[in-house]
């Protein structure tokens, strides 16, 4: 048979093949009675000559050769309709016995080359996939069927993939005889699984890995247990683009700035983009901590570079949190939680710069930690204290209400204002938890004070916008007021002006619910943001509260500040809102104020905050008198044994904290200016408020004289010198050589100002205090 095969023409003669092939077994058998032969008319034939047998026999064989025909060319039919190529062999690396026409669509050549080379197939398979190839024929010259996926070089040039099933046939003697197969283009569902893999793993737009990559990576790193540092990157504003723009030049916008970031990225570093404008950088084998902060200034500088897209020249910038493993986290999540947390400070810093997590770069970083770390505990251990400022009437002095203000009381930084712990609060989630407390304990106290038999005054809280973004504000305020058995009334909301233009539809209607059912609602800050009046007129709120910015220059003769307070005043009479005004600590400003008919006065002209022991005093007396008051320090009265040289200028300096609780700290240094140096100590002036007379010992080091002066000591009192400035009195720990060191020091600088002679070899600061903070910070 096989000679018969070899001579025939390729692709033609290919019935009779199929038909030797499925006849073969019924030559060599014995035909079986056709079951369909009525027996009566057998056994009528029982006498029948041998001939009427053999007629019955062919008979029989004819039928089925015809159906077996008729078979055989549908199946012929359908295989050579296929997509995919149907073959057959007569040994695992013999000729081709059979080929359909689908295998010339696959492979681009000639049906007859398949009969006349048998390893034209072999040759066309890609390299990568000859072993596997083999390995797969071994185990079907073995009996066992295989499916296998490769990749051949059509005759054409292109590159398939294809998937083929080899099923052999094995003969009585348990060889195999036969085998037959059939094969299939999948290069279509290939390239969409490529492509599946693909957005898996990367961002289809900047083509960078994505936040599933990211995550994996990071993992990976964290297993590898070797330092590496995390930039979490966000591009400022971003919104503005795609809002004024269009989110077209946004995603163009997106791209460029992805490429800048791939070229800084280090060789061995990793870039991948989280969401949106965020992308984080991870930089392994860094030199020290202080090589990653210059990285980070380079990469601020290198996006700020403007750029065009159709035309238009955009300038962009970016904020970077940094964080570092495996000092501030020990797993993906942690390390991306702080380095977010570090992107936050370093936005409300003004944007465009860095900002580490890290505890132990400076004082504020350390300090920042502790409070965050302490804040979960405070509620607990009660370290949060309330404290009332008065709401007076200008004309005659009667208390109206008070607005609230949380005070904390920590064990190691003493009082903490809201201003510095509520953005923190709101970085950690515990905002939220802290705002229901004080909303019960207003309410506790408003019912507290109504069975004492006190008069009750309206009390208002401020709230962050954070906490309307979580379900239930309304609910729980109506399940405090009916806990405490209070009216409504008594309870204000205040809500900040920049942050009510920020705000979306849902806040505005918490904002009615909470009118609705009888509490009063507040505009905080007035004047400070860009105002919408048409959020006024939909809120309707029952109190404007002018800023402080523009009453403090009201004695400065600003007639633009005036004429903006004079405006709001008569806005919020004609809405029919009472106007507050922040911050009168001058008689010049209730004077003007009075006259232009304020209803409302809060400011430390009539009180400062104070705790509730002492409110309940002024609500028994109802009035208050303008106070006016001198500057004085807090802390111990200054008594020197020493004398005190004070320098014709500020001298630069650096300051840390050393111990708490006699347990020593790794802190980076702050700036400070020194004022005046003695035996005993100096006066320092810096930007942050810090306990004194505390368990806390702190480094100085400056330079006069070109001398180096490291000294240790402790915080004895502190004084407002200017807006968010403290001087603060020093006293050292003194040993002998500091002692001579000092003594030396102030008398030569002494007999330079007798000679009326320049002090030389110092670093004096000639520019303003807050400028210099300001530029250092």
């Amino acid at each position: 048979m096989k000679e018969e095969v070899e001579k025939m023409e390729p692709g033609k003669g290919k019935s009779s093949i199929f038909k030797r092939l499925f006849n073969k077994g019924i030559e060599e058998s014995t035909i079986q009675e056709n079951p369909q032969i009525n027996p009566l008319l057998l056994k009528k034939s029982e006498a029948s000559t041998s001939t009427n047998k053999a007629l019955v026999k062919e008979t029989q064989i004819n039928d089925r050769e015809l159906s077996l025909e008729d078979n055989i060319n549908n199946l012929q039919y359908i295989f050579d309709n296929l997509s995919s190529g149907i073959w057959m062999r007569d040994s695992v690396n013999g000729k081709f016995v059979y080929a359909s026409k689908g295998l010339e669509e696959l492979f681009q050549i000639p049906l007859g080359k398949f009969y006349e080379d048998a390893t034209v197939w072999q040759r066309m398979i890609h390299p990568l996939h000859q072993k596997e190839v083999k390995e797969s024929l071994e185990l079907v010259s073995k009996g066992k069927t295989v499916q296998m996926i490769y990749r051949i070089q059509s005759g054409d040039g292109k590159t398939k993939w294809l998937l083929e099933q080899i099923v052999p046939r094995i003969n009585s003697e348990k060889e195999v005889n036969q085998i037959f197969g059939i094969v299939t283009d999948i290069t279509h569902e290939m390239k969409i699984e490529e492509k599946l893999n693909y957005l898996e793993e990367y961002d289809a737009l900047t083509n960078l890995p994505n936040q599933k990559s990211l995550f994996e990576k990071l993992d990976f790193l964290c297993r590898q247990e070797e330092p590496f540092a995390v930039f979490y990157l966000d591009i400022d504003r971003f919104n503005v683009i795609n809002n004024s723009l269009g989110y077209a030049i946004g995603d163009e916008a997106l791209k460029l700035i992805a490429q800048r970031f791939s070229m800084l990225t280090p060789e061995d570093g990793y870039l991948a983009r989280l969401n949106g404008n965020d992308f984080i950088m991870v930089i392994k084998n860094f030199q020290s901590e202080n090589a990653i902060y210059h990285f980070a200034e380079e990469v601020n500088k290198t996006i700020e570079q403007p750029f065009t897209i159709q035309d238009y020249l955009l300038h962009l910038s970016t904020s970077i949190g940094i964080t570092f493993y495996p000092e501030e986290g020990q797993d993906r999540q942690t390390l991306l939680e702080n380095a977010h947390t570090a992107l936050y400070q370093a936005k409300r810093q003004g944007k465009n710069t860095y900002q580490p997590y890290s505890h132990s770069k400076d004082i504020p970083s350390y300090k920042k930690y502790v409070l965050d770390r302490d804040m979960r505990n405070a509620i607990l251990n009660e370290e949060f204290e309330l404290y009332f400022q008065p709401q007076i009437e200008p004309q005659k002095g009667f208390l109206v209400g008070a607005e609230v203000l949380i005070r904390w009381h920590h064990p190691q930084w003493g009082d903490i204002s809201p201003a510095e712990f509520i953005p923190l609060a709101e970085e950690n989630h515990m905002v939220n938890t802290i705002i229901d407390w004080e909303i019960e304990k207003v309410c506790a106290l408003l019912n507290e004070w109504k069975m004492s038999g006190y008069r009750l005054y309206p009390v208002s809280i401020n709230i962050s916008p954070i906490r309307f973004m979580k379900k239930g504000l309304v609910q729980y305020v109506e399940e405090q007021l009916k806990k405490y058995e209070v009216e409504p009334k008594y309870v204000e909301l205040e809500i900040t002006e920049s942050s009510l233009l920020k705000t979306d539809q849902n806040v505005l209607s918490i904002l009615k619910e909470l009118k609705n059912i009888g509490v009063k609602v507040s505009v905080d800050d007035f004047g400070t943001g860009y105002s919408s009046l048409d959020l006024l007129r939909k809120i309707k709120p029952d109190t404007i509260k002018i800023d402080k910015t523009f009453i403090q220059n009201i004695a400065a003769q600003s007639e633009s500040d005036k004429a903006v307070i004079a405006s709001i005043l008569f806005l919020g009479k004609r809405l029919g809102m009472q106007i507050v005004a922040e911050g009168v600590e001058e008689v010049e400003q209730l004077e003007f104020l009075r006259q232009n008919e304020c209803d409302i006065i809060q400011g430390f002209l009539f009180s400062q905050p104070v705790p509730q022991s002492q409110y309940e005093k002024i609500i028994q007396v109802g009035y208050l008198k303008p106070q006016y008051r001198a500057k004085r320090k807090t802390g111990l009265r200054e008594n020197r044994k020493f004398y005190r040289f004070e320098l014709p200028f500020h001298v630069r300096g650096r300051m840390t904290i050393a111990e708490v609780n006699n347990q020593v700290v790794n802190v980076g240094s702050t700036p400070i200016l020194v004022a005046n140096i003695g035996l005993g100590g100096v006066k320092v002036l810096s930007n942050l408020k810090l306990p004194v007379n505390s368990n806390m010992k702190f480094k100085f080091q400056f330079k006069i004289l070109n001398e180096v002066i490291e000294a240790y000591g402790a915080l004895r009192w502190i004084e407002d010198v200017h807006p968010n400035v403290y001087s603060y009195g020093v006293s050292f720990n003194l040993n002998r050589n500091l002692e001579d060191k000092l003594a030396k020091l102030i008398n030569r600088m002494t007999t330079l100002k007798i000679k009326n002679e320049v002090i030389p070899n110092t670093e004096f600061v000639y520019e303003q205090v807050n400028q210099y903070f300001n530029s250092e910070n």
